[in-house]
């Protein structure tokens, strides 16, 4: 497979920004008191993007695990860019297993549901090793990676939507879902272009059937899927996903399911996109993911 030159420019813009945001020993924050282990295979093919990191307190007590899977508008970024976070999760009480996936255009969405399987089932299979707790397990995703965790609580409960992707759940693992301002669809409903419709020739360099793409909505599977209890958190600084959010809390709304949407302003300047992941220490940022773990630790 050719990868289209703005794949490479993006995920090369990404790196950049990335080392831009933990210089100057920013890489440093939350670190104290944490036991961290990076780059465990989950899959044993030796590829790197079939790896994980387990961030979680110093201790041996077994502690209710949060799967980490990061943003990057599908095409971009890797699970580091997600570390502040989880270690800010690991700082208050929770393991961490943050995992990597493959992007597109190397994978899809049905290679991505079953790398998330794979990461659930290394949790229960590695629990004693690490002390974990597998009747405990949340996700947390932000951006594309919201779009991907909350794709995961609907295939959870729908055999069909299992069936259509080509992967199988071993049980209902997932207890709470938190999903940070999420992508959630690729079309709306009538055909019209879905914010984040620019991305499609760079997700499906070869083209893809857009009927497929409506498998994807996450508008559409709350309402015909039983997922887990969802948080959504946002705020009016997100001027790439906020309005398309209001959508999503609408249809979760009409779904009848157990959630709980979230949004955050600051007085002075807008929090901007998925601000409590990228800068884990703002006050803002402390409240929402204050509130994510308030819900996951609700939800066993």
């Amino acid at each position: 497979m050719i990868i289209p030159q703005e794949v490479l420019d993006y995920r090369a813009m990404q790196r950049g920004r990335e080392a831009e945001r933990m210089a100057n020993g920013r890489g440093e924050l939350f670190r104290e008191g944490l036991r961290e282990i990076y780059d465990l295979p989950y899959r044993g093919d030796g590829n790197a993007r079939h790896t994980l990191d387990v961030i979680r307190p110093d201790t041996d007590e077994v502690l209710p695990v949060v799967i980490e899977i990061h943003g990057g508008a599908y095409i971009g970024c890797e699970k580091n860019i997600n570390r502040l976070h989880a270690r800010w999760y690991a700082r208050h009480g929770f393991a961490v297993v943050n995992g990597d996936y493959t992007l597109h255009p190397e994978g899809d969405f049905p290679t991505v549901m079953g790398e998330l399987a794979d990461i659930v089932r290394w949790v229960c299979a590695h629990a004693e090793a690490y002390a974990l707790d597998p009747a405990h397990i949340c996700m947390s995703g932000d951006s594309a990676g919201g779009h991907l965790v909350l794709l995961y609580a609907m295939l959870q409960g729908n055999k069909a939507l299992q069936r259509r992707f080509g992967v199988s759940l071993e049980a209902e693992r997932v207890k709470a879902v938190a999903a940070t301002c999420p992508a959630f669809r690729l079309l709306t409903g009538d055909d019209e272009e879905a914010e984040l419709s620019s991305l499609i020739p760079l997700m499906y360099p070869e083209g893809i059937d857009r009927e497929r793409l409506r498998d994807l909505d996450i508008t559409r599977l709350c309402r015909e899927s039983r997922f887990p209890p969802v948080i959504v958190i946002t705020t009016p600084g997100d001027e790439l996903l906020y309005e398309e959010d209001l959508r999503l809390e609408a249809a979760l709304e009409s779904s009848g399911r157990e959630y709980a949407f979230l949004s955050y302003e600051r007085e002075t300047h807008p929090l901007g996109h998925v601000f409590n992941v990228l800068f884990p220490e703002f006050e803002e940022s402390v409240k929402a993911n204050t509130d994510i773990l308030e819900f996951f630790r609700d939800h066993k």
